[in-house]
């Protein structure tokens, strides 16, 4: 059972990091995008908050406003990223 189990592992992961997929260059560019997408996506919670602010004549209406606009933006790059790095093998 043990021998088993190895070879099972063995060939799990030969057939996972063996494929010619990921030596593509497209398939790694969608991951490496989706990636950064999701890692840099609270920045756009700040970025719409500075903008809302200074084009607002009430600030305090500004910074509210731009927290929902950036919270919202923050989710759609996240989850934009998140679908490329799940789906990055496939076009």
């Amino acid at each position: 059972m043990k021998r088993f189990l190895i070879t099972a592992l063995a060939l799990a992961f030969v057939l996972a990091y063996g494929s010619t997929v990921y030596a593509l260059p497209a398939p790694v560019e969608k991951f490496k995008g989706g990636l950064k997408d999701v890692l840099i996506s609270p920045l756009e919670i700040k970025d719409h908050t500075f903008s809302e602010v200074k084009a607002s004549t009430i600030k305090p209406l500004g910074l509210v406003g731009g927290l929902i606009k950036g919270s919202g933006f923050m989710i759609k790059k996240a989850v934009s990223g998140a679908v490329d790095v799940a789906t990055f093998p496939l076009k």
